[in-house]
């Protein structure tokens, strides 16, 4: 893949290719936005580039043994760091330093992608800052995250930012049918609860974590108080869901019954909204979000089950 293959970035690509058109790489990038919408595809394509043996224009070949090298990721000079039971530790971060301080081996620069950066603890990210303070020559750093506000602001300020955003429903589509096999009868559904993220429409089974939805909210509305999540994985992606309900509610109180096509789980409905207040949807979101923030301090399980049904029991308490 290059970057004329991504879709939907088009800004986002074409500040990529203008440092290279001015040649101004920087030594220290952040690539922000939500999960599963191409942002970890945009810097490895930027790596292969940057080291490309016979560039199209701006763009890498993806066919010469640089390129080859990138993807398998088996390129001397190009590493890609990944959380280790979703933390990144000094030790990590040491063999950031390591690599980036010996010259490039096979290309033109020492690259290290570091994915979900903002998973960092403390002691990496305080290591980390010394890198970025004295980078390396012929380096080049890029941070991958789709939580940046949880990288120190000495770190975000010392990156240049490329922001990137949900696809549009075509994007989208063009995307996961490219990359996941979607019956047809699913597609406006995996579209709807994917929100411009195809990311996650091509990882998991989006109608199956529906339906794992639907159980437990039925279970948290019915005051069962057994937790029943199996990991932070399950957590975050009932809380992604919970979110998508909460928009559905709010539709559903402002609008009405006007509200019914622009619904994306309608099957909720039997949920009512009388004598149910904006406000009380709006707390629960931003409950709910804060929840989500807080998922990488490792919450106890049976906790944060009890904290969110209680939640859910005060949107859904006028449902008849």
């Amino acid at each position: 893949m290059a970057f004329k293959d991504i879709i939907g970035q088009d800004k986002a690509i074409r500040i990529l290719t203008g440092t290279l058109k001015r040649n101004r790489v920087p030594s220290a990038m952040l690539f922000s936005g939500d999960s599963g919408i191409g942002k970890k595809i945009a810097a490895r394509n930027y790596a292969k580039t940057i080291n490309c043996l016979q560039l199209d224009g701006f763009d890498c070949c993806d066919k010469c043994i640089s390129c080859k090298k990138i993807d398998s990721e088996t390129h001397p000079d190009v590493s890609v760091i990944v959380p280790d039971n979703d933390v990144i530790t000094i030790d990590a971060i040491r063999k950031v330093g390591e690599a980036l301080s010996l010259k490039p081996y096979e290309g033109g620069e020492k690259i290290v992608i570091i994915d979900d950066a903002d998973v960092m603890n403390i002691n990496a990210a305080n290591a980390f800052l010394k890198t970025l303070e004295e980078p390396p020559p012929d380096s080049l750093i890029i941070l991958v995250s789709s939580n940046p506000d949880k990288l120190p602001d000495t770190i975000r300020s010392r990156c240049m930012n490329v922001r990137f955003y949900p696809l549009s429903a075509t994007g989208c589509k063009e995307v996961i049918l490219k990359n996941a096999k979607v019956d047809d009868k699913n597609m406006n559904l995996i579209l709807n609860l994917s929100m411009g993220r195809p990311g996650l429409a091509i990882s998991m089974d989006l109608k199956e974590e529906k339906d794992r939805f639907a159980e437990l909210l039925n279970n948290m509305a019915g005051g069962d108080s057994k937790e029943m999540w199996e990991n932070k994985d399950e957590i975050k992606s009932w809380l992604d869901m919970a979110i998508v309900f909460l928009r559905d509610m709010a539709l559903r109180l402002k609008l009405g019954v006007k509200s019914q096509e622009l619904l994306i789980l309608p099957e909720f409905a039997k949920f009512k909204t009388q004598n149910l207040e904006l406000k009380t949807i709006f707390n629960a979101y931003q409950e709910m979000q804060q929840v989500k923030s807080l998922l990488d301090f490792n919450l106890n399980k049976s906790i944060t089950w009890n904290y969110v049904s209680s939640i859910i029991k005060r949107v859904v308490a006028h449902s008849s």
